[in-house]
């Protein structure tokens, strides 16, 4: 039943994603338009695990994670919330030690105090907007790609999740608007961040047991980090330089959680011994 499922939502995942950018491609729409996103594909992987979970397996959602779980989980909704924050300072910095920003050049005006000032909240007044996809990818593929390897199956999802972006650059989405070769490159970019990110999902995930965090840091991460190295290092920079800066603030963030996730699960099995 578990490789019947994900079988099928895969299917359904990408073929109701991947037709609909061909048509608006072929009908010259652009997928940097928000409606359009929103019309397409916002919502396509959440919409495939409910009918894979309703219709296909009949698993029900027990375990979809649809509970906020406040109470129990408020320190995974601080650390979403905040932590496109920090790795946005983050990749800022390598962008002025790379010397692809010049800081002392940057006039800081009221619209960039402005985005500071809100980049807490907008993640998570987007977060049932990135439900669509997390209640896919995370809340029903990832604890069933690999069940019992954590770290496979992060790759795995990872990896699935990325290829599924490919179609964007060449729909007006980020990575287009350069030459074929820039296009081949952003599909290309696209899957080291999308497994970094994926490390950091899955931990909010595990950490939580709620699909709400996760939400919350997948908007941070395209609507603060994304948007922000787009912002001030240069509003024309290339897709696949942003995204290069945003793995490169990502790596530690996930170094740290790799880390520490082994050393709990090497303590728990010393107590248990």
């Amino acid at each position: 039943m578990r490789a019947r499922g994900v079988l099928w939502f895969l299917v359904l995942a990408f073929g109701a994603s991947w037709v609909p950018w061909a048509i608006v491609w072929a009908a010259g729409y652009s997928l940097d338009d928000p409606v359009v996103q929103l019309l397409t594909a916002a919502f396509v992987p959440a919409v495939a695990a409910i009918v894979t979970r309703r219709w296909i397996t009949r698993e029900g959602f027990s375990d979809a994670g649809l509970r906020p779980r406040l109470r129990g989980a408020w320190s995974s909704y601080l650390i979403a919330a905040l932590l496109p924050v920090a790795v946005l300072a983050t990749a800022l910095a390598a962008a002025a030690v790379a010397g692809v920003w010049d800081v002392a050049a940057w006039n800081f005006g009221r619209d960039d105090l402005t985005f500071v000032a809100i980049a807490v909240v907008v993640p998570i007044v987007a977060a049932p907007v990135f439900w669509g996809e997390e209640f896919g990818w995370t809340a029903y593929l990832r604890d069933r790609l690999v069940p019992g390897r954590p770290f496979a199956t992060t790759v795995a999802t990872g990896l699935i999740w990325g290829v599924w972006h490919w179609p964007l650059p060449w729909v007006g989405y980020f990575g287009a608007g350069g030459t074929a070769t820039d296009a081949v490159v952003a599909m290309l970019m696209w899957l080291p961040l999308s497994v970094l990110l994926e490390f950091v999902i899955g931990w909010l995930w595990s950490r939580s047991g709620s699909v709400w965090p996760p939400a919350i840091l997948h908007g941070g991460s395209n609507l603060v980090v994304a948007v922000g190295l787009e912002r001030f290092v240069d509003p024309g920079a290339n897709a696949s330089a942003v995204t290069l800066l945003m793995c490169a603030a990502y790596v530690p963030v996930v170094l740290l959680i790799v880390g520490t996730t082994r050393v709990r699960r090497r303590a728990a099995i010393g107590a248990e011994q």
